[in-house]
Formats: C-alpha cells, sequence, structure tokens
C-alpha cells in the first residue's frame, strides 16, 4: 500500500507491488516551503474537534521551519544533503495493531510497537512526507502469511459496522484476516516507510511526534536510510529481463532490451525444460552393477520419453511480442496472463489446424490493457502466414484474424494501439458501448471521452458488437467477470470459445456459475499461483 503527496512539480514515481508486500521509490524534486505550505493546509482540513493532533502537526512544523535553507544563497549547493530534492526515509519496524479490551479500550504494549499503521501513514503525510508504503514485516519469512484478494467493497471486516453486509457478502468479498490483524492494519506484522526531504528530516521530531500523538509508552523500533540519488528509469529496466512463457513460447520483450538477452533468455527456458524432461526420465534412479551405473526407467530406451518431448516442443517455434508497457496493465509477467497466452496460443493454433471454410479468425479481448493478448494472437497468426510462404511445399492458403480489444482506460487503449504498431499487427482498440457499462464504469468512460486527445477514440462498432467471435479472451477480475457474463456472452458465436483469467482460486465457483448460463463444459482448466483459468464453449 502506497500513499503519495502530489505536486506539481514531481518528476518520477515508480511504485512496485507485490501479492503480499509493495515497495516504493520516488525521487521528487520539491521545494522545502511548497511542502510546509501544504502541510499546513493539511493541517486546517483537520477536524476542529482532533485537537490534539493538530497541535502536534503545528509543533512539528514549527519544528522543521528553525532548518529552513536559504536557495537564494550564491554558496547554496544544490547537490548537499540538505536540498530539498534529496530524500531520506525512515522506517517504523514490526508494527501490529493495537489489543484492545473487552470495553473497546487499547492496552497498551511495552514495547510501543502497537499502532493503526493506516492512521500512522495519515500522520506522517499530515507532516510533510512526499510518500508513505505500508509492507508486510515478514515478507519472505517463515512467518509470512500472504493475502490474496481484489479491491471490492471493502479491504478488511474490521473496518465494517455489523448493519453494513450480510454475512454471505462478508465472506464473498472482504479481506477476512481471522485472529491474524486487528483495527485495519493488513497483515500480523507490518513495517511503514515515509521519505522526507532531508531540509525536513529531523528524526527526533517526528519519533516524539509519534509518540505523543498515538499515546506510545516508548518510542516504536525504527531505521533511518538515505534514498540514493540514481537514474531510477535505468535501474528498474535492468532487472527487467525478456519474459519468456513455458508452453506457448512468446517472448515479451522491451524497447531497451538486445536481442543477444532474448536469445539468452529463450536459451535458459529451453535448458530448464531439458532438465526438467530428463530429471521426470530418470525419477526412479540408478543402480550399480560393477563399474556400470544403469538408469531406471519405464521405457525400454531411457532417452525415449526425452527426445518425444523435446521433438514436441520442436513444432511450436518462439513467437516474439515486443511492449511498451506504459500505465497500462498486461506486461506478461502476472501468472493470470501467462494462462491467458497458453490459452490463446493453443486456441489459435486449433484455428489454424482446423479448415472450417473460412480463412478469417474473429478474435476480441475484453479489458485489452496493453494489448498483449490479441497482440499475441495476431502475431501467431502473422508468424504461421510467414512460414507457409517460406515453405517448399505447397504453401496453401493464408489465414487472417480480425483482433479487437475493449478496454474503459482510455491511456490503455493508445498504448495498446501504439503496442500493435509496433509488433506489425492489425488490432483495433475500442472503448466499450455505453449500454454495456455500469454506473462507474460509464463514469470513466465519460470523463475520458471529454478529453480532447481521446476525441478519437470510438466505441465498439455495431457490425461488431453481436455474436460474431470465434475466441473471447478477458483476464479482469472475478468481480466484473461476473457482472460482464451476459455482455462477453452476447459477443461470442455458437460454439466460439471463451479464456477467462484474473481470477483467484477462491472466486472461481462463482464466475464459472454466472458463465454456464451461456457456455458449456465451463471448466478450471489451469492454475498457476493461485490463480485459475476458466473455459467454455458458447451454447
Amino acid at each position: 500500500m502506497v500513499k503519495i503527496k502530489r505536486a506539481p512539480s514531481f518528476t518520477l514515481c515508480i511504485v512496485i507491488c507485490s501479492h503480499s508486500s509493495s515497495a516504493f521509490v520516488t525521487r521528487l524534486p520539491m521545494q522545502q516551503e511548497k511542502i510546509r505550505v501544504q502541510a499546513r493546509s493539511k493541517l486546517l482540513s483537520l477536524p476542529i474537534d482532533d485537537f490534539e493532533r493538530r497541535q502536534r502537526v503545528n509543533t512539528f512544523l514549527q519544528s522543521t521551519e528553525k532548518s529552513s535553507i536559504d536557495t537564494d544563497n550564491p554558496d547554496y549547493d544544490d547537490e548537499d544533503e540538505s536540498a530539498p530534492w534529496v530524500l531520506r526515509q525512515i522506517t517504523f519496524l514490526g508494527l501490529s495493531a493495537p489489543d484492545t479490551d473487552d470495553n473497546g479500550q487499547v492496552i497498551e504494549k511495552e514495547d510501543g510497537a502497537a499502532l493503526d499503521v493506516q492512521n500512522l501513514s495519515d500522520f506522517l503525510m499530515d507532516i510533510g512526507a512526499c510518500s508513505v508504503s505500508i509492507t508486510d514485516a515478514d515478507a519472505e519469512t517463515e512467518e509470512e502469511d500472504p493475502l490474496f484478494d481484489e479491491p471490492s467493497l471493502t479491504t478488511c471486516v474490521n473496518d465494517l459496522d455489523d448493519d453494513e453486509m450480510s454475512e454471505k457478502e462478508l465472506n464473498e468479498w472482504a479481506v477476512v484476516i481471522n485472529d491474524v490483524a486487528a483495527g485495519r492494519n493488513i497483515w500480523k506484522r507490518c513495517d511503514v516507510t515515509a521519505h522526507f526531504p532531508s531540509s525536513m528530516f529531523d528524526v527526533s521530531s517526528i519519533v516524539d511526534s509519534i509518540r505523543y500523538t498515538f499515546h506510545c509508552p516508548s518510542n516504536p523500533r525504527y531505521k533511518v536510510d538515505n534514498v540514493p540519488d540514481r537514474d531510477w528509469i535505468k535501474h528498474v529496466q535492468e532487472s527487467w529481463t525478456p519474459i519468456v512463457t513455458r508452453e506457448s513460447k512468446f517472448v515479451l520483450r522491451f524497447p531497451w532490451h538486445e536481442d543477444k538477452l532474448v536469445m539468452q533468455a529463450c536459451q535458459n527456458m529451453e535448458r530448464e525444460k531439458m532438465q526438467e524432461a530428463m530429471a521426470k526420465q530418470f525419477s526412479s534412479g540408478v543402480k550399480r552393477e560393477g563399474a556400470v551405473v544403469h538408469f531406471e526407467s519405464n521405457e525400454d530406451d531411457p532417452m525415449t520419453g526425452v527426445i518425444d518431448l523435446l521433438a514436441k516442443q520442436k513444432t511450436r517455434e518462439y513467437v516474439q511480442i515486443q511492449l511498451e508497457g506504459g500505465i497500462a496493465f498486461g506486461t506478461g509477467e502476472h501468472p493470470t496472463t501467462q494462462l491467458c497466452l497458453d490459452w490463446v496460443r493453443d486456441k489459435v493454433e486449433e484455428q489454424l489446424e482446423n479448415d472450417y471454410g473460412d480463412n478469417s479468425i474473429n478474435f476480441i479481448d475484453y479489458g485489452a490493457g496493453s494489448g498483449v493478448l490479441g497482440i499475441a494472437a495476431a502475431a501467431v497468426v502473422r508468424d504461421f502466414n510467414q512460414n507457409k510462404r517460406r515453405s517448399k511445399k505447397e504453401p496453401g492458403a493464408t489465414k487472417s484474424i480480425n483482433a479487437v480489444g475493449v478496454e474503459i482506460d482510455a491511456d490503455a487503449i493508445h498504448i495498446a494501439n501504439n503496442n500493435a504498431k509496433m509488433n506489425q499487427v492489425e488490432m483495433v482498440n475500442y472503448l466499450p458501448t455505453l449500454d454495456s457499462l455500469d454506473g462507474e464504469s460509464l463514469s470513466v468512460v465519460m470523463r475520458a471521452i471529454q478529453k480532447k486527445r481521446n476525441k478519437a477514440l470510438k466505441s465498439l462498432p455495431d457490425e461488431m458488437n453481436g455474436p460474431i467471435f470465434d475466441l473471447c479472451v478477458a483476464n479482469i477480475l472475478a468481480e466484473p467477470l461476473v457482472s460482464l457474463a451476459p455482455t462477453i456472452a452476447s459477443l461470442v458465436k455458437s460454439g466460439g470459445e471463451i479464456g477467462l483469467s484474473g481470477v483467484l482460486a477462491t472466486k472461481a465457483d462463482s464466475v464459472a456459475d454466472a458463465y454456464q448460463i451461456f457456455f458449456d463444459d465451463v471448466t478450471i482448466s489451469d492454475e498457476e499461483g493461485g490463480w485459475v483459468l476458466i473455459t467454455g464453449k458458447r451454447k
């Protein structure tokens, strides 16, 4: 969880989130006085009856004014540690939710570690932090308890009054953390990290303000670090290697990836698959007869299985896709994207191999994001035709694909269209039709089309807004997939197939139930990392 203080002068924010923790890196060149003005504005917005909190914020601001920097001074060095854009960070360690007695009164802990991290993060923002992140203190340890759920009506059962939702609704959509966390904490123990401009960074004032405001019996544990001044874009790019999907053999590369790095990623994947195949083949072990060691295998020839597996893999060539993800979802790293990519390649190849008398495939990606799934489908057809042309045998008729994306995010549509052009495939992305949207989604689309740069965006044309698609993939989330079931079903022709993901295993049944009305053979066909792929065939 990350909170960011936005200012007109910020230059770069990079947020990296995972299933159980989040990391935040920022370089915000703000002037000290602007931060102080914002903090004072926040102070004035606090409730009148919140006198003590207002007093503590005001005291902190007064203490920081003593260290003000005269940036007009000719001796002022903009690379100095105290420059407003140089950041320092303070991390409060191992915070747990406060315990309460039968009367609801907080039971104080001697170590000062009992703090509501949500309130603490708000307070840190109040006193001038540029950003605050909350992470799992037990991440990557035996004590880690990953929490998987999707954003919905609530983030924690403790945030709701008993009368607000039924027990059924709570169990279906709330993150119920029994006997793990209380109050509004997310994990059993949390770390809270705040970034401050070094010119305002007074550790004693920050810690004292927290101790007095939250009535801590002692100071919470904390550590202080410098935020290195580096090219964060380059730093992230260097750690982001090409993504190679295991079964479908897609290679997702980004503009900064050189061919040598892409080839190395493919070689590593092939080496890994060969090692696993051989380990499986010789899983029965070995036996020794004198100086001779025999591999035990159920096959007459122990290499038969390995050779068969490798021969099968060689029938499928790697398909490269270049992406410029930007702010659009779909870079290929997430298990749901990889599940969908596997399904896309299998189903598109089935369409190419079977002659139905129609050489064109109609494909739609509902919730297209970066366009990666539609581009992948079109790229498979593109490479199929290129191989046909190069073949010395009878080339046969070429195939075509009508790849379409639907997305409510206007920025994502621009990105997806650019990605399609970059990969030299035909894929067009549209906004959904207005009559298919609910209140919130409709509001998002209406705001988007009012912007000048989005005037050229169009809704899904009438000739495509019907049961014409052979294949439909939707990688969204369980709740919107359930509500979109009638809309998605209306786009798939009889006998056409769907591949749905973005669905946690715990939500799979509710999604499957929603689609069984319209589709036959609705099943969970694959699973990876707690996420599932649901498939079906249109009635």
